[in-house]
């Protein structure tokens, strides 16, 4: 039966329930899955077991709002119950995380769990640390715990490097990418919602210049950027470009080779030099943060960012109404890039779980993260805070409260929800689930996706920075389409080429022009 959270009001009580559901399930399953330890006293009237010891555990994942979930939190109460666990959470700011993991493998100074955020397989630092034995392989074990072995022909085709399993993805849907606007002010100015290109420029300009916040000042932002340029790729895709590698005429190609490449820089630099997004992008690290201050109109990315990135817009606008766009008609039809890295993992270093037992006990934890209970703790939070049951079925009762509560302990789950019960959402939310649903049948895939390049590897994060200052400098206006070119040829010759050289081996041994 799946657990149904009660009020605050009824935590003492759902306490004892739900220790009895752990002392259960520890009882029904086998030893690999038992979280802790058990201990027992006994006298002259015979022997009494007491509950299992929580495991101790520590867990490092990154947090995007302005300050990171409470670990004395009600959700966190629930958790550590639930799984048994006295679980202390490492947050990080997510802008600082991939620096902040790369530093903690140099110094093998890492926790039991650790969401390994790859971003591609050039990322060297976590791909070496794998190679060279650092993490453990956990594919042989899942085979004893239900919830991750449901996931295994999944986690085989999509996680795996150099063939063997070394962790556990956290579930993104692929085709994830779309545009969060804020329709209030999108009514406000009398506009439709935008259904090409053209028309999202066309609102991008209408929210910088027209005073959409109604404050009398001209403070208002198209969409915010990052230091990575985002929606970069979305802009990229609809004017035909690749996702980061394409096969074309017999071999690899980067995305920065194509002429739509080029086009989106220069629509970059239009929106750059008429203010429709912010100046400091260059050093800016926080995509949701414009949005949620109120100061930018449109956010280009994942569109289940809805549900878990804004909850401080939710804080400081709570009469911010936001919705979602899945498909905008670019010059080559309705297209969208796939994820197309290596998926964000969570990892066991062994300098942390030393022994076989301990990595057992500790994917004992993860497979109790994904029970149906801890499923539907987070697709619909506590009951009588965050939704209530209408004929049965739960119903959001506060979808700011929730985003709000909920939106970074997201970033330490990884099931994609589909144990948790079904019930009735806010229609935007709803939207953009259907929206990533419906917009596999036009996702564009990057071929390059699952090949190794060991000069990827050793050298692709460096010479990449190649490309992305150029891109950055060309956009704020210090580089031309010549310095554009030259910064393409410096990447061959200090390694691009022999990375397409060896993409194009890799792809020819799986496929066929």
């Amino acid at each position: 039966m799946t657990r149904q959270w009660g009020k605050q009001s009824k935590m003492k009580v759902g306490g004892l329930i739900l220790t009895a559901l752990v002392l259960l399930s520890s009882a029904c399953s086998n030893g690999g899955s038992n979280t802790g330890s058990s201990s027992t006293s006994g006298d002259k009237g015979g022997e009494a077991t007491s509950a299992p010891t929580p495991l101790k555990l520590k867990l490092m994942t990154p947090y995007f709002n302005a300050e990171p979930p409470k670990q004395d939190s009600d959700a966190m109460k629930i958790i550590k119950e639930f799984t048994n666990a006295d679980l202390e959470v490492m947050w990080v700011p997510g802008s600082a995380y991939t620096d902040k993991l790369n530093a903690s493998i140099a110094g093998q100074d890492l926790p039991e769990v650790v969401m390994a955020r790859t971003g591609s397989n050039s990322n060297s630092a976590f791909v070496n640390a794998v190679r060279s034995g650092m993490f453990w392989e956990i594919g042989p074990y899942l085979k004893d715990y239900p919830n991750l072995n449901a996931m295994l022909s999944d986690l085989e085709a999509n996680t795996l490097i150099d063939g063997k399993m070394y962790g556990i993805r956290k579930y993104f849907p692929q085709a994830r990418d779309g545009i969060i606007y804020r329709k209030d002010w999108l009514d406000k100015l009398g506009l439709e919602e935008p259904k090409t290109v053209e028309e999202v420029i066309k609102v991008a300009r209408a929210f910088t210049t027209q005073d959409p916040d109604g404050n009398g000042r001209n403070d208002t932002f198209g969409f915010g950027v990052t230091s990575g340029v985002a929606g970069f790729s979305l802009f990229n895709s609809w004017y035909g470009g690749a996702n980061r590698w394409e096969f074309k005429e017999g071999q690899m190609v980067p995305d920065h080779y194509s002429d739509a490449y080029l086009q989106t820089m220069k629509l970059y630099k239009e929106f750059y030099d008429e203010n429709i997004i912010n100046q400091d992008f260059p050093v800016f690290t926080n995509g949701f943060d414009l949005l949620n201050k109120g100061k930018a109109g449109m956010y280009l990315g994942p569109l289940d960012d809805l549900t878990v990135r804004f909850g401080d817009l939710a804080k400081s606008n709570p009469d911010a109404v936001l919705d979602v766009i899945g498909r905008v008609e670019g010059p080559g039809g309705a297209r969208v890039a796939t994820m197309g890295t290596l998926p964000t993992l969570f990892v066991f270093p062994k300098t942390s779980v030393k022994t076989e037992e301990r990595l057992k006990q500790v994917l004992g934890f993860m497979d109790k993260m994904a029970d149906p209970q801890m499923q539907d703790l987070f697709v619909w939070g506590i009951e009588g805070v965050h939704y209530q049951l209408k004929d049965g079925k739960p119903e959001r009762t506060d979808a700011s409260k929730f985003t709000a509560d909920f939106s970074d302990l997201d970033m330490i789950r990884y099931d994609e929800g589909n144990k948790a019960r079904e019930g009735n959402m806010p229609d935007n939310f709803l939207k953009a689930k259907q929206a990533q649903i419906d917009n596999l049948a036009i996702a564009v895939p990057n071929p390059a996706q699952s090949l190794i390049s060991d000069t990827n590897i050793e050298k692709g994060s460096e010479i990449g920075k190649i490309i992305s200052d150029a891109r950055t400098k060309f956009i704020i206006g210090e580089l031309d389409e010549a310095g554009w070119k030259s910064a393409i040829e410096s990447w061959k010759k200090n390694g691009g080429e022999q990375i397409i050289k060896e993409f194009t081996e890799e792809y020819l041994k799986y496929y066929k022009e």
